[in-house]
């Protein structure tokens, strides 16, 4: 850490705070990724600082059209609302639903969502910058928040989600449609937040799977394939639940919880009773708030855009003001 931080200040990385990724649970990361090489760790730190700086993510995420960043969301891994049995969030992505028809209709759905002022017309594709704004939610979102929650471990901070991939119902040609995706999706992961991963379950995997297994295996870090688990169906109820409490997976895997692909995180009695200002009445039920969230010392700021105008909302401890 002290040879990484030299390095920071020789090239003009003076402060260390979270929400500029120079804090230490960050630096962290990088070096887990780079098995400690300090000099490795700190080129990959210092190509995705410059990256985040010239493409002003952090601006991207804290504009962007909350309508805009729902579909995104949508379209990759969502949350469940719960936690596996180490406190990390439980993430699930169900491949089937990500078809070529509803691949296209979304990337023309970003093609004309409103956008923040400064990333009008950017020098990269645009669902690029929503990749890096689902990131920005679970580091500066998801894991803050399941960090204050009780855990086996409180003394660290949580830094990692467990993924349920399910593929099952996908074929030859789904895949290959949707290939380039998924392969930006994971090459962005591995590049600029390393180590967010911490279990990958695939389940339902199809015949043909394994044939293709070795090629989309490369998307990922070494480490990280090594964490990826194929759960035979005889023995996914008992992998997941070995991992993750059956209250909080849902009852398409083995689980109780009542979670389906689509719906917004379905939070336990822990967790929102730290953040139910997230929550607002509907005609029927309470709704959890879309878009850009940032949860930081106690405190919610709800961000992004509506309409066109900026929603800037903050609650800290209860006390509401906006």
């Amino acid at each position: 850490m002290d040879q990484f931080k030299q390095l920071c200040h020789k090239n003009g990385y003076n402060e260390f705070q979270r929400k500029e990724y120079t804090d230490e649970t960050t630096i962290r990361r990088f070096l887990r990724a780079q098995r400690n090489d300090v000099g490795a760790a700190f080129r990959q730190f210092h190509e995705c600082q410059k990256w985040r700086r010239a493409h002003d993510v952090r601006g991207f995420y804290e504009g962007l059209d909350v309508t805009a960043y729902d579909e995104t969301r949508k379209m990759n891994p969502q949350w469940t609302g719960r936690r596996d049995r180490e406190g990390r969030p439980v993430y699930v992505y169900q491949v089937r639903e990500i078809t070529k028809k509803k691949l296209d209709d979304y990337f023309k759905m970003l093609d004309t969502a409103p956008r923040p002022s400064s990333h009008l017309k950017p020098d990269v594709p645009i669902h690029i910058l929503h990749f890096h704004a689902l990131y920005e939610n679970l580091l500066q979102f998801t894991f803050p928040l399941a960090s204050e929650l009780p855990r086996p471990d409180p003394e660290h901070e949580i830094t990692a989600s467990t993924h349920i991939v399910d593929i099952s119902n996908v074929s030859v040609v789904q895949f290959w449609n949707i290939r380039k995706y998924l392969q930006d999706a994971s090459r962005i992961g591995t590049e600029y937040y390393p180590e967010t991963l911490a279990r990958v379950f695939v389940v339902g995997a199809p015949a043909f799977f394994r044939s293709v297994w070795d090629a989309a295996s490369q998307w990922f870090a070494p480490d990280t394939r090594s964490r990826i688990s194929i759960l035979a169906s005889s023995k996914l109820k008992s992998s997941l639940l070995s991992q993750i409490d059956a209250s909080d997976l849902p009852k398409e895997y083995g689980g109780e919880l009542d979670w389906q692909w689509g719906d917004p995180p379905n939070l336990d009695s822990s967790t929102k009773e730290l953040v139910d200002e997230l929550y607002h009445k509907s005609e029927r039920n309470e709704v959890f708030s879309k878009g850009p969230i940032i949860y930081e010392d106690g405190c919610i700021r709800l961000l992004g855009s509506v309409d066109g105008s900026p929603r800037r909302n903050s609650f800290c401890h209860n006390q509401h003001s906006s």
